[in-house]
């Protein structure tokens, strides 16, 4: 099996924690400079984190879980949209496992389901790689 073909599943593994933790760090970045720059009549940063945190966990977990779908999916061209869809459907169950555990039981809000795009990530074409298609008429 070459190389190309093969599935990748250590750097699939590494992409959906990467992909979970670059949100955290960029949402605990946010909160900290708030903290710095707040005026004294603003919400205090525990406050604050819980309404960033409905911004940037779906935004940045969507944009985190293309950019480490893209990048666990680069080194094997045969199987990109395999590599991309297992790293959305990891971040996926991985959120979930973490909702559970942390928050258990309440609604699930409909833009979390977005927020693990990886699948858009290996619909890239690689032009090198295409097939050509029939001419036209």
């Amino acid at each position: 099996m070459s190389g190309s073909t093969r599935f990748r599943w250590r750097r699939i593994v590494v992409a959906v924690f990467a992909a979970e933790a670059l949100p955290i760090l960029l949402l605990i970045l946010i909160v900290i400079l708030y903290g710095l720059v707040r005026s004294p009549d603003s919400p205090p940063p525990e406050d604050f984190a819980p309404r960033a945190g409905n911004w940037v966990g779906p935004i940045g977990g969507f944009l985190a879980t293309c950019l480490f779908a893209w990048w666990a999916a680069r080194k094997a061209p045969q199987r990109r949209i395999a590599h991309g869809a297992a790293v959305g459907l990891g971040t996926a169950v991985l959120d979930f496992g973490l909702g559970l555990l942390l928050g258990g039981g309440g609604a699930i809000e409909p833009v979390f389901f977005l927020s693990n795009g990886g699948w858009l990530a290996a619909r890239r074409r690689d032009l090198a790689t295409s097939q050509p298609s029939e001419p036209s008429p």
